[in-house]
């Protein structure tokens, strides 16, 4: 697979690994894993570790290409030198459902809450595509405010409610239309210019929002 790299993330240079590369006569040979994003994935150093298993050149492509969180890899060989592995990881935007990553194509590959601070999606995974096309303005909206949206969630039950990383909740309803945006707007800046605290904020209501002080 071809990779293009501007610079990378050395993770390990590590061990002499038991993987022969075609060659029935080599039995060791050292190897460099280099890893072009900066964040750090659980699975980078487990598939470091796991390398240490592969027998042949053909295996360690194999492997390489059944891990879901790889975007792209590269393996040069490199005679009388160390293999070199480049690999691409697939850089995690959302955490969906508690239990995966996603990154900004919707590809999902597992989480080890090693970025607890990204979004988390608790929704459909047919209805992350709704919630992607209205993310940036509920971003303006809440920022203007000083607000961090930490979660977005969706039940039949309660419809669209997001959470703010200060515990704000935030009711939305089935629908995510311009007059939630409205809505959402006039409701903050009447909170703030109040200075007011609640603990959620109801847009459920046809002619404006609730406010709950409860916890």
């Amino acid at each position: 697979m071809k990779l293009l790299m501007l610079k990378f993330r050395l993770l390990l240079v590590f061990f002499i690994a038991n993987i022969i590369l075609g060659c029935s006569d080599i039995s060791s040979q050292k190897t460099i894993v280099f890893f072009e994003n900066p964040q750090f994935l659980e699975q980078e150093e487990n598939l470091v570790i796991a390398l240490g298993d592969i027998n042949s050149h053909k295996n360690l492509y194999k492997f390489l290409n059944n891990q879901n969180w790889i975007n792209s890899f590269l393996i040069k060989k490199n005679l009388f030198k160390p293999l070199e592995i480049f690999i691409e990881s697939k850089e995690p935007k959302y955490i969906w459902q508690e239990k995966f990553y996603l990154d900004k194509n919707l590809s999902k590959f597992s989480y080890f809450q090693e970025h607890p601070d990204l979004l988390h999606l608790n929704t459909p995974i047919e209805l992350v595509a709704e919630w992607l096309k209205v993310e940036k303005q509920f971003y303006e909206v809440t920022e203007a405010f000083n607000l961090k949206i930490s979660s977005v969630s969706y039940t039949e039950a309660e419809g669209w409610y997001f959470k703010t990383r200060n515990n704000l909740r935030i009711n939305m309803g089935s629908d995510l239309s311009i007059k939630i945006f409205e809505k959402l707007s006039l409701a903050l800046k009447y909170i703030y210019e109040k200075n007011l605290t609640p603990s959620i904020i109801d847009l459920r209501y046809r002619d404006g929002a609730a406010l709950n002080y409860g916890k």
